[in-house]
């Protein structure tokens, strides 16, 4: 494989991608020095001045500057290794993001990969949190792998890390939704995303006793780790188009009452999961939360989901989450005998509501 020696210019007709030039560097020094890393204005002008071309001279990175709008507005670059792959790396100046210019230029540099460079697969790594370039990866077709503990360092300390791949023949296109939650409100309600500063509730809703006998999954005591953990699992599952999420919250005072999941979502159905905090119970939320979500489930897309079918399965002696089913309007779909673990062991029945959009 025979790599350029210098960067050639490459444009979209809205981003460019070209080598550095000397009038980036206040741009340059305003990104690095305004982000939380150990780069200083020094580091940022050798950077532009000399790093990246010494880089594509001996082919160990091969970075381009990003122009949008005839402005320094980041970099982007590819790192080979000797298995002929690479690794895509790119950063943005902060008056730049939120338009799709990341993931504009990182299309232009993995065509640049493929074809001119001829890489066999391009692979892409984020520390785990780092939305915004999780949000590229996706909308640019990556693959996404495991997330791996302990791969990154951040502020001196080992934190895991979100990993991806993409090869030639891929669509440079989202391979599937990202889940946003749309907020619902009913009389009482407000269905929201979950605020990380609403962990002591969590904690609460999810260690007592009814929670512990019908979902034997959920560690007890539930602990703030594990609170901290379920967030940021609800949060990569929207992510990845597999589940939605939402806090059921007072409408007036917007404090956290319960939770609401929607998943198994295919050919047009999907589930319902529910529990609520210990002060909510008993006042009929659950049932008003759930005919909120059918309402959006079954509209119309853009206003709702544009799906056909919902069912809820419980536990046969779970007298709560089936009463919560029959006044939301679900009806007893079915009953599987031995087929629900409780947390004793014992075997309950399962039983199955469902509504459909007619």
């Amino acid at each position: 494989m025979v790599l350029p020696s210098d960067a050639p210019v490459l444009t979209d007709g809205v981003v460019t991608l070209r080598p550095p030039r000397p009038d980036d560097l206040p741009g340059a020094i305003e990104r690095y020095t305004s982000e939380n890393t150990s780069y200083d204005a020094a580091d940022a002008r050798n950077w532009i001045l000399h790093g990246i071309t010494e880089s594509w001279s001996a082919g160990t990175r091969l970075v381009f500057v990003i122009e949008y709008q005839n402005r320094y507005a980041g970099t982007v670059g590819l790192e080979p290794d000797r298995l002929g792959n690479a690794s895509v790396h790119f950063g943005l100046s902060p008056w730049a993001r939120g338009a799709g210019v990341a993931s504009r230029a990182v299309r232009l540099a993995l065509e640049f990969g493929f074809s001119t460079c001829g890489f066999a697969v391009i692979h892409w790594w984020a520390v785990r949190g780092n939305w915004g370039s999780r949000r590229v990866a996706w909308a640019t077709g990556f693959h996404f792998g495991p997330t791996i503990p302990d791969m990154a360092e951040t502020g001196g300390r080992r934190t895991d890390a979100w990993t991806g791949w993409i090869s030639p023949s891929d669509r440079r296109a989202p391979r599937g939704p990202w889940f946003e939650n749309p907020v619902l409100e009913t009389d009482r309600l407000r269905l929201r995303t979950w605020r990380g500063d609403e962990v002591e509730r969590i904690t609460t809703a999810r260690t007592n006793q009814a929670t512990a006998h019908f979902l034997p999954f959920i560690p007890q005591p539930f602990t703030a780790e594990d609170a901290r953990f379920w967030l940021k699992d609800m949060a990569e599952q929207a992510a990845a188009g597999v589940r939605f999420n939402w806090c059921l919250a007072d409408r007036a005072s917007d404090v956290a009452l319960g939770n609401l999941t929607l998943f198994d979502l295919r050919n047009g159905a999907g589930e319902l999961g529910y529990w609520l905090h210990p002060e909510a119970q008993g006042r009929g939320l659950t049932a008003e939360a759930v005919r909120g979500v059918a309402q959006w489930f079954f509209a119309p897309v853009p206003e709702g989901f544009g799906q056909r079918r919902l069912v809820i399965r419980t536990a046969g002696t779970n007298v709560a989450a089936r009463r919560s089913a029959e006044a939301a309007g679900f009806r007893h779909a079915g009953t599987e005998h031995q087929a629900f673990s409780l947390r004793s062991g014992v075997l309950d029945d399962r039983v199955t509501y469902e509504l459909l959009h007619t």
